[in-house]
């Protein structure tokens, strides 16, 4: 392996050399076989080049396999440095240093033999600890046996000692000689025992301790694991999703687009998307730390209505103004796709507006007007719901079907003061946002945070406004003839538009009536 995956001068030297043999070579041809040979010279000169230009894909492919490599053993050095590891500042140095450090004394030139080995010694142990106990167990039960068959031969001696003549001196101190020896005896398998025990649990002791040893390296393994992972997911940022679809037409006067999605992909008015640029790098990418949401996202729109089977219209509801949204742009929701429904969890307060108040019924609206549902939820009181109903049990439930896992803002105990209350609601809210990590981990579930979530599902805090006259592209909560809304006042927008927008439960009454330009205005 090359000590470095930058270009040496070795490298440039040869690459000069071939250039200038190639040019030597073209030259003297022309010069020796004259212009009658020129197709030749040429055709010589292109194989030359196509030489060329496959040792220098070679060249880079071999500088990216030594990058991949860098990136999957985690480490920032430049030099790969020699086999033995005496390079510290080298990416084999790291692993040496690694693998000295938490190698639990295990001696072993690669990485993959040394975590062989340790899994072997915990093994090991294990199975030393369980033969003792066998052990163990065999012997206390010869110990019973023979104590048993002590107590029967004692119990025997002494009716025979009841028995027999007591005047009879001889018989009788023979009799006790007999008994002096089986206490011999009996004492001296206590004795035993006792050694056998005392031994048992020394080893038990020293096993235990190797244990636990064991389950603290196996622990810090699985952070340092964890870390790695975040590591990697921080610096590439991968996606794994896809575009839902694309503007079809734009209408910048009415704030309006048309997309490629309709009633044949089960779409619904009122669910929204973010916009990303023709040029992303991948929707659903995580965000630059320090940012808020999607960082090709150029603006959201939300369905207003469901036209034809592959076309549906829609409202502009935010643009970036220096990069407008524009036909072709990709649209993006992870709450939608076709055919099937999509199933989210939620920890935390779920802050939609900035108000630092918990807005999950605005939250359960959203999922259900995308057509997707909720399989997990941990409200800011401690409490897990599974599916809409309360666990019992306690434990969350992730399936296949579980897309994201949205973390949302998780109170500080420092916040809490002496509330006790308060206190162990916080701690129940980060043991099951722990609970659902872990699962989430153990099945490739996706973590994201709640601000991340709503760039990419294309939510905007709005005031939605109902122009008379006009379709309502969406249920009103109090029904289409709401005494609230009167639809005889009013045709359309000046601009043409023929969807309004509504936001809240009801509508208040009209500033003016008698044009097309009326317009009621409702919040919640």
């Amino acid at each position: 392996m090359a000590a470095s995956s930058k270009p040496t001068g070795v490298h440039i030297a040869l690459i000069i050399f071939v250039l200038l043999t190639i040019a030597c070579g073209v030259g003297w041809l022309m010069a020796y076989k004259g212009a009658g040979s020129i197709s030749e010279l040429k055709k010589e000169r292109d194989d030359a080049k196509s030489k060329l230009t496959t040792a220098e894909k070679q060249f880079r492919d071999r500088e990216d396999d030594i990058r991949n490599l860098k990136t999957i053993l985690g480490s920032q050095s430049e030099d790969v440095g020699p086999a033995d590891g005496t390079q510290p500042n080298s990416v084999i140095g790291e692993m040496k240093v690694l693998k000295d450090t938490f190698g639990s004394g295990v001696v072993d030139p690669t990485l993959k033999q040394t975590f062989i080995k340790l899994s072997q010694q915990y093994k090991d142990a294990v199975l030393a600890r369980d033969k003792l106990q066998e052990q163990l167990a065999t012997e206390h039960t010869q110990f019973e046996q023979r104590l048993s068959e002590i107590n029967k031969t004692l119990d025997a001696e002494k009716k025979a000692r009841s028995d027999a003549d007591k005047g009879k001196s001889d018989a009788d101190k023979i009799h006790q000689e007999e008994i002096a020896k089986k206490d011999t005896d009996l004492g001296d398998q206590k004795k035993a025992l006792d050694l056998l025990q005392s031994q048992y649990d020394e080893l038990k002791d020293s096993t235990d301790k190797r244990i636990a040893d064991l389950d603290k390296r196996i622990t810090q393994l699985v952070s340092q694991n964890k870390r790695l992972v975040a590591e990697l997911d921080e610096k590439t940022r991968p996606s794994f999703e896809r575009p839902s679809g694309q503007i079809r037409f734009v209408d910048t006067t009415g704030k309006k687009v048309w997309i490629d999605i309709g009633e044949a992909e089960g779409v619904r008015p009122r669910t929204t998307f973010s916009v990303y640029k023709k040029q992303h790098s991948g929707v659903g990418r995580g965000t630059v730390k320090g940012t808020v949401g999607g960082e090709d996202i150029k603006g959201s729109i939300e369905i207003t209505r469901v036209l034809e089977p592959h076309l549906s219209e829609a409202r502009i509801l935010s643009e970036d103004i220096y990069h407008p949204i524009m036909k072709g742009d990709p649209i993006y929701s992870p709450l939608w796709s076709p055919g099937h429904d999509e199933a989210f969890s939620f920890v935390g307060i779920i802050d939609l507006n900035g108000d630092k108040k918990d807005d999950r019924d605005m939250l359960q609206e959203i999922v259900a007007t995308a057509g997707a549902v909720i399989d997990n939820d941990v409200t800011p009181d401690g409490i897990l719901k599974v599916r809409g109903e309360e666990a019992s049990d306690g434990k969350p439930v992730l399936t296949e079907r579980t897309k994201f896992l949205v973390i949302g803002r998780i109170p500080e105990i420092a916040d809490a003061g002496d509330d006790k209350e308060l206190i162990a609601k916080i701690l129940e809210v980060n043991k099951l946002r722990k609970d659902l990590e872990d699962a989430a981990r153990e099945r490739g579930v996706r973590v994201v945070s709640l601000s991340d979530f709503l760039a990419y599902v294309g939510y905007k805090q709005q005031r939605r406004l109902f122009i008379p006259g006009t379709d309502v592209p969406y249920n009103l909560k109090s029904g289409s003839h709401s005494t609230g809304v009167d639809e005889t006042v009013g045709n359309r927008t000046s601009a043409g538009s023929t969807s309004g927008a509504y936001s809240g439960d009801k509508a208040l009454k009209p500033k003016s009536t008698g044009n097309s330009t009326s317009v009621f205005r409702g919040s919640k």
